[in-house]
């Protein structure tokens, strides 16, 4: 009987997002699976396909059925249950089942630019006691090549690379290819993981005794292995909860399963990998962008392979290729960099929680200031609340002053710093402490502004002010990437008085040096982490107590632990609690409260300053107070009366195209049809309006925000929306994004 498989070609267009039938050849029908990536005929060319199932059947004559071609890859790169998620997320993000493949692999995979590197390497190729006798008979004539064989029959079943006999032999490379002429020696390639950097550590942690909550959370979590429950650690910074996530690690691994550690950021991958690398070497594995496409493949392959077990990185290690995963932990789990921004649009701790779902293992949210929606989902018992409300050793969460700075200028001191910022880090300077500063800004200053006209200078491609950089002396866009020299005169008016206003990073360190021209000074933000291991480099220097002080914006601010940190000081609250967006209140509470936690970790207590002009508002108020249920309480009234998350599920669909009158007229259109087929008491619909920031890369923003009353409505009425979108997506030079649970309204 003939056998078919269902094909996904990697093709991301609506008229090929679909199955097609292949047949399997006959000889060779044990040879594919669920998961194997294959090049098939499609048309009049060849594509990238991937198998996603088997039949006895095909709509399809047997004269124009095609046959499978070869495999790209020998392993298969997703199985049944991995097959299920990618499918949920095609359908719950609007996207194409094959971006959604592409997606979950590691870059380059697919189009076979990355393979295993291999290492040459000589081993022995006779006998020890044939290798003895040609010892004794070339010893006299020969003595390099005599040696050489002395290594092997030392060491007979140990392989050397060439160099390593150069080096302990004190020969030439044509000693030893002279020993492989003659057929003593002979060469063979091994496959060689990439090392990463943490693999160097050789030092060993102790397993701490554990806390009563730290026992009690982990005893919760451990009862429910094997089901999909949900758990969120609630643990004030400083409290334990990495030590939680070990343990947890730990006992699975006993019983042969693993573990997926998710992280917020790059910068905090080296700081949990260590910790998990000290505990339990080899059998981790690490995934995020920062590594280079062959070591990402490596990592991948091992865990493949189940080599490694536990898998540590950024929000694309949710789809961890783990065979027989037991737990995955979100640590961080309010962070924003946990959904995607580009397409597909997905968010890893919704994608965590579906795996957990298909596969019965239960997820493990950690964070000492948890989104408004986990919590919130605490109280409805979707999810189960675990509570760490004391800091390790019984340690004090440190003070936190806030500095109201319109009484700063009302006392004549026009600079960043507050008086008593100041004199706190000079005392702390002094008894050899470290000193943290966060501004979640980074370049030198803010915008370059005319103060005759008020012109303001903006980048080309988008409606967007320039940041000033003093490093490279140039003005440069945070969006696309643009650059120019700074004017030396106002482009619209000609006048000479245009200065740079507001500050950033690169400002802060240099005030700082002025004003503490001993200390030795450190900057953490993207400009200085460009290059590969610069978040490693940062943080030794930082942990060996060569940096005095470290200025840094939200890099700085969550999971790193450092003892010698005596004072933290925020420069601007305000300038996350400005930003036009339904969160930004939460987020600058989640922001002070964690970079307030870095402080007071060793044997004092520490201080932290908060530097704003808004010292009443109540996320400031709670973060001065480390008190999250004030905060939640306020917050969650907020969101109440204007139905924003966790009492609506949003969509935010976003039309951009060059030219701005034709994006208006496509948007109106579709906002006609949405008001025409879905009636307005079913959601609230929002727009059209042009976006926060209007124009990005060249292309006008206009968009249109949807507010549901229930998942399954939302899905129903997205699905419909997708297909039109994707029929007026063919007709204009527009795009159309449909971000489902947003996280940022920019």
């Amino acid at each position: 009987m003939k056998k078919y498989a269902q094909v996904i070609v990697n093709i991301p267009a609506a008229e090929v997002d679909k199955e097609y039938d292949y047949l399997v050849p006959p000889d060779r029908e044990n040879e594919y699976k669920i998961g194997h990536v294959i090049q098939v005929p499609f048309g009049s060319r060849r594509v990238i396909g991937f198998i996603i199932g088997f039949s006895e059947n095909t709509d399809v004559s047997s004269g124009k059925i095609k046959q499978l071609d070869k495999k790209i890859l020998k392993d298969r790169v997703f199985d049944k249950k991995m097959l299920d998620l990618f499918k949920w997320m095609a359908y719950n993000y609007n996207s194409y089942l094959s971006q959604v493949i592409k997606t979950a692999l590691p870059a380059g995979i697919i189009q076979g630019r990355v393979s295993v590197k291999k290492k040459k390497f000589i081993c022995l190729n006779e006998s020890e006691d044939i290798v003895r006798k040609k010892i004794k008979e070339i010893k006299n004539r020969a003595p390099k090549q005599a040696r050489i064989l002395e290594i092997f029959a030392d060491n007979p079943h140990k392989e050397f690379t060439v160099q390593e006999l150069i080096n302990t032999a004190d020969c030439y490379r044509g000693a030893v290819y002279r020993l492989m002429e003659k057929g003593v020696l002979d060469s063979c390639k091994r496959i060689q993981r990439r090392k990463l950097n943490h693999t160097k550590s050789k030092k060993e942690s102790k397993v701490p005794s554990l806390t009563s909550d730290q026992n009690k959370a982990i005893s919760s979590v451990q009862k429910s292995f094997n089901s999909s429950e949900i758990f969120l650690l609630h643990g004030v910074t400083g409290s334990g909860k990495t030590e939680v996530y070990l343990q947890l690690a730990d006992r699975l691994l006993k019983q042969g399963q693993g573990t997926i550690i998710l992280v917020p950021e790059i910068s905090l991958t080296p700081i949990m990998v260590r910790r998990f690398y000290s505990r339990f070497k080899d059998k981790i594995a690490v995934l995020h962008s920062g590594l280079s496409e062959g070591e990402r493949y490596d990592e991948w392959r091992r865990i493949k392979r189940g080599e490694a077990k536990i898998v540590i990185g950024a929000r694309s290690a949710v789809f961890a290729p783990l065979d027989n995963p037991g737990l995955i932990v979100i640590d961080e789990e309010h962070e924003n960099s946990y959904k995607q921004e580009t397409y597909p649009h997905y968010h890893a701790r919704r994608v965590a929680f579906v795996r957990g779902k298909i596969s019965n293992f239960p997820v493990l949210l950690g964070s000492a200031t948890p989104s408004l929606e986990s919590f919130y989902y605490t109280e409805k018992n979707f999810i189960h609340y675990l509570s760490l409300s004391k800091r390790i050793n019984e340690r004090g969460l440190p003070p936190v002053d806030i500095i109201d700075m319109s009484a700063e200028l009302k006392k004549g001191n026009t600079g960043i710093f507050s008086a008593s910022l100041k004199d706190s880090i000079t005392r702390t300077l002094k008894k050899d402490k470290q000193v943290l500063l966060f501004l979640n800004r980074r370049g030198y200053a803010s915008f370059m502004m005319c103060r005759e006209c008020g012109f303001v200078i903006k980048c080309r491609n988008c409606d967007i002010s320039l940041t000033y950089h003093s490093a490279k002396n140039s003005l440069c866009c945070h969006y696309c990437g643009h650059t120019r020299r700074p004017a030396q005169k106002c482009p619209e008016c000609d006048s000479e008085y245009i200065k740079e206003f507001g500050i950033g990073t690169e400002k802060i360190v240099q005030e700082v040096k002025e004003e503490f021209p001993e200390a030795e000074v450190d900057r953490m933000d993207v400009d200085t982490t460009v290059y590969k291991g610069a978040h490693e480099d940062i943080l030794a220097r930082m942990e060996k107590g060569e940096t005095d002080i470290l200025v840094g914006t939200q890099m700085i601010a969550k999971g790193h632990d450092y003892p010698g940190i005596e004072v933290v000081g925020v420069i601007s609250a305000d300038t996350m609690l400005n930003i036009p967006d339904f969160r930004s209140a939460e987020r600058t509470f989640q922001l002070m409260t964690q970079v307030a936690g870095r402080a007071g970790r060793g044997s004092t207590r520490g201080q932290v300053y908060i530097q704003t002009y808004n010292p009443d508002h109540y996320s400031i108020q709670a973060a001065r107070n480390h008190d999250y249920e004030a905060f939640y309480k306020n917050e969650i009234k907020l969101r109440k009366e204007l139905n924003y998350p966790p009492f609506c599920f949003l969509v935010n669909i976003l039309v951009r195209g060059t030219q701005k009158e034709i994006v208006k007229k496509e948007i109106k259109k579709l906002s006609q049809k949405i008001h025409k087929q879905h009636h307005s008491s079913i959601m609230e619909i929002m727009g059209p309006s042009p976006a926060t920031i209007p124009k990005i890369r060249g292309k006008f923003r206009w968009q249109i925000i949807l507010k549901f009353a229930e998942k399954k409505l939302r899905k129903k009425i997205l699905n419909k929306l997708k297909k039109e979108v994707q029929i007026q997506e063919n007709k204009n030079d527009v795009s159309f994004v449909i971000d489902v649970d947003p996280q940022s309204m920019l």
